[in-house]
């Protein structure tokens, strides 16, 4: 399978960039490591520090400023922290983590002594400071859909049960938690699109096929790591109905990744006339563009967390059925 993980499988129309910041926003990423998730086992830490958060952020931002990066790395971090910590618990129990996160990122309340949601009014406040109350409602339900998904992916995922391929597929593209990133592009333009806009079938449709890209770019890189432990995953999904084998599997993921880049392309070809907001369409469409090979790049250069041994989760089973 070595031939098959190699840089120029997974392929676009569009280049990476890297934002200036990025260095600078790793160590502050460690810093945050040491003090503000220092209640994660040790192990974890230790991975989190070779994971390349602020690259990360820089890859898939790389026109952030380091006011608007530090925002989105300080969500990253979270984001991976509860990712890696609760994708095998129960729905209620990531309920209980939905209630209280929302409740500080919507109106600041912070109501648990738990040190991992610390850094919620934090954020609040930062993401503020790049949008506004409108955007970041819209970014709230968009962690909404990410728990929802997370909570729907427990049915399959702890007794190892491969769903329906439509089924897979709803799941998928709520908890890759990627449609927050989808706002966050927006927000760095420094325009927050009216309702109407963001809402255009067209733009929703970018966005709709901006999580599915990812989503199949982290599959592709992840399902190595993750066969006989997971079942979430395209490439298995595609194996397990299929009947094939994993090689092949690849193959035929490969396939509905391009097909979905080659309908990404051309819609963003043919965007109508939004008026007054032509500009910061135009940029928050090239930022989905850079996100997406941004990504690519930092899987591929700076992170470990594909790498055997780098992943924090199985290190974090414990808190997982706690």
């Amino acid at each position: 399978m070595g031939d098959m993980l190699n840089a120029n499988t997974l392929h676009y129309p569009f280049t990476h960039s890297t934002n200036p910041h990025a260095e600078d926003m790793e160590n502050i990423i460690h810093s945050w490591v040491s003090v503000h998730f220092d209640f994660l086992p040790e192990k974890v830490k230790k991975k989190y520090l070779h994971t390349g958060m602020g690259h990360c952020g820089g890859c898939i931002f790389p026109k952030a400023s380091m006011q608007q990066l530090q925002a989105i790395c300080r969500f990253f971090i979270w984001a991976f922290t509860v990712d890696d910590s609760y994708e095998f618990s129960s729905p209620e129990q990531v309920q209980i983590i939905e209630d209280i996160s929302l409740q500080a990122l919507r109106h600041g309340r912070f109501t648990s002594n738990d040190p991992l949601y610390a850094t919620l009014p934090v954020m609040r406040e930062e993401l503020l400071a790049i949008s506004s109350p409108e955007w970041l409602e819209r970014f709230c339900e968009s962690i909404e859909l990410y728990f929802q998904g997370l909570k729907e992916e427990t049915k399959y995922r702890v007794p190892m049960i491969f769903p329906d391929m439509d089924t897979f597929i709803a799941v998928r593209t709520k908890a890759v938690n990627v449609l927050p990133m989808v706002n966050l592009a927006e927000a760095i333009t420094g325009t927050v699109l009216p309702g109407p806009v963001i809402r255009h079938p067209y733009l929703e449709r970018l966005a709709y096929l901006t999580c599915r890209i990812l989503s199949w770019s982290n599959d592709y890189f992840s399902a190595h790591l993750e066969k006989g432990h997971d079942v979430l995953n395209l490439v298995l999904m595609l194996e397990h109905h299929n009947g094939s084998s994993l090689s092949e599997a690849y193959v035929e993921m490969l396939k509905v990744h391009d097909k979905d880049v080659a309908e990404f392309v051309c819609i963003s070809a043919s965007l109508p006339n939004f008026g007054e907001y032509n500009k910061a369409v135009e940029e928050y469409v090239d930022n989905l563009e850079l996100m997406i090979a941004g990504y690519l790049h930092w899987t591929l250069q700076l992170t470990d967390r594909y790498k055997k041994g780098g992943h924090p989760s199985l290190d974090l089973q414990p808190a997982k059925t706690a």
